[in-house]
Order: structure tokens, then sequence, then C-alpha cells
């Protein structure tokens, strides 16, 4: 695929839009595509609205392949994820050393588990 998946803001600083885009610096929507080119024939990518309609080129209105957009957000995940397995581990050394507690709400929690205690009232 060619051409790189990125804008320049109303100012001309070229933007990189991380993941898949939402909508343009303008303000417009986002559209999907399919590219007819021959150097990227059926190649599915995220346009401008008002940029599409009008069929401008080399503008500053987003532009991102599909593909790479899903690959940010893939990677965006994995970020995530790796996040909240270090904040589990830092939580089960915090119960092994310190044992069970009782938190806000009522819950117990031993070990791994999270036990909800509920107050019955008669």
């Amino acid at each position: 695929m060619s051409a790189s998946s990125s804008s320049t803001t109303g100012g001309g600083i070229r933007v990189r839009t991380p993941g898949i885009p939402i909508k343009c610096w303008c303000g417009e929507r986002i559209t999907e595509l399919i590219s007819k080119t021959n150097l990227n024939p059926y190649f599915w990518y995220y346009r401008c609205s008002y940029a599409a309609q009008r069929k401008l080129e080399n503008d500053n209105h987003i532009f991102k392949w599909v593909d790479e957009a899903f690959t940010d957000e893939r990677q965006q995940l994995d970020y995530q994820v790796r996040m909240l397995e270090e904040e589990v581990q830092v939580l089960k050394e915090t119960i092994r050393s310190e044992g069970p507690k009782i938190i806000s709400g009522g819950c117990l929690i031993l070990g791994l588990s999270v036990v909800v205690v509920v107050e019955i009232l008669m």
C-alpha cells in the first residue's frame, strides 16, 4: 500500500491519527471506502466524508488504510492488557502480604476471589 496514514491540521502541521479515526480535524465524519487504483486495488481505507465527496487529493483531511488502523487498535489493546496484568500482579502481591481485607461496598477479598457481602434487613 502506498501513501501514509495521516492528515494535517488546519495550520498545516502533519499529525498521525492513532487507531480507527472517528472524525476528521474539520469535524466531518469518517467513511470507509475501497481503493480502485492500480497501485492499491480493492484495499479498504478511511477517509474524511468532506474530502471523499469532493474527490480531493493531496489535501489535509483524514486518510488511513483500514488494516493499519486495526494494527494500531491491536497495539493499543496489547498495551492496555499489559497494564492490567501489571495491576493484577500488584494486587496479588498486596493480598499475599497483607491478607484478606474488607473494602468499600462490603466486599471481602480472599486470595484472588471477591466475595460480596449483602446485608439482609428484616
